[in-house]
């Protein structure tokens, strides 16, 4: 019961905090992409699959809006990127990385979080 408690806390902290960072209205972030572009697969670290689908339905629609990317591309790019991040970080930690991405983004919330960077930078060159 403890573990489910903590899960729903982590899950809700971090969704707070990729609605912030993305600055998306709650009707566009209840658009859901679909679930077979939430895939995991050979990461390192498992995140709570509504993390991850909530953190690519708002990158998503962040990568159409900013980068003029189309929601194929744009879905690719955020896959790769959480999937980045599970090779390296924890769930704690990837959460504790978009917060410090929250904050840095107030001056420029078009900008790319340099916290994000190397989670995006080679999902980007990829991508094309």
């Amino acid at each position: 019961m403890v573990r489910s408690v903590r899960t729903i806390s982590v899950t809700l902290t971090a969704a707070s905090v990729l609605s912030a960072w993305l600055s998306l209205p709650q009707e566009t972030r209840a658009q859901s992409i679909p679930t077979t572009q939430v895939k995991t697969a050979a990461a390192k670290y498992t995140y709570n699959p509504q993390l991850v689908r909530l953190y690519t339905n708002v990158c998503t629609k962040k990568m159409r809006e900013v980068q003029g990317k189309t929601s194929d591309q744009a879905a690719e790019i955020c896959q790769c990127s959480i999937t980045k991040m599970q090779h390296q970080h924890s769930q704690m930690q990837a959460i504790q990385i978009l917060t410090k991405a929250q904050a840095s983004i107030k001056n420029d919330p078009k900008a790319m979080p340099s916290e994000l960077s190397p989670f995006f930078t080679p999902c980007i060159s990829i991508q094309g």
